[in-house]
């Protein structure tokens, strides 16, 4: 099933158990809810959200497969081009979103070497890879909730992503500036650093 399939199940699943509820607590004396107006708003306030999620994952789906084009954010030729690879193939399309176990994006192609980012050494690495993270822009295309969602399983390295700053590393590597790294955050001496 798509991620959006699941959501949608989900949805009404929810709305279900709401309905439940309050048929359960109508059976009180004196008390009436009116379970066919109260289902409807749960459903669409529900359907709205799943909505605006999957809004909201395509737009960022979009911005990353442009960004990883190396076109320019503005570049309207490359996003629309994008967009009618995702659509053409209903979904599959190198730009279309895919998440890790955890829920954030997944890797596309071969791993890079993770430990190049400084902070990030050979246990983070092996943590990382754990959890279906293994390229740099991967974690260049991160947003809060996907640190959030990586940050609760780092242990006792919770808080790195932010205090080092891999998210600006992520990016240098990803594209290739290892004049641009070395300028920000010093010489990349490899898989050494820790």
């Amino acid at each position: 099933m798509t991620q959006s399939a699941i959501l949608i199940v989900a949805a009404l699943l929810v709305a279900f158990m709401v309905i439940w509820v309050l048929r359960s607590r109508s059976g009180k004396v004196g008390h009436h809810v009116d379970t066919s107006v109260t289902a409807v708003g749960a459903v669409s306030e529900t359907a709205r959200n799943v909505v605006e999620e999957v809004a909201e994952t395509v737009e960022t789906s979009m911005a990353a497969d442009v960004a990883a084009s190396g076109a320019k954010p503005d570049d309207v030729p490359a996003v629309m081009s994008n967009a009618a690879a995702i659509m053409a193939s209903g979904g599959a399309a190198a730009g279309a979103v895919t998440l890790t176990d955890i829920g954030v994006p997944a890797a596309a192609g071969e791993p890079d070497d993770l430990r190049q980012i400084k902070g990030l050494g050979p246990k983070l690495n092996s943590t990382l890879a754990g959890l279906g993270i293994t390229r740099f822009d991967q974690i260049a295309a991160w947003n809060a909730d996907d640190v959030a969602k990586v940050d609760a399983h780092l242990g006792t390295f919770k808080g790195r992503i932010v205090r080092d700053n891999w998210i600006e590393q992520a990016g240098f590597l990803a594209s290739g500036d290892v004049a641009g790294f070395e300028a920000k955050f010093g010489k990349l001496d490899g898989p050494a650093n820790s």
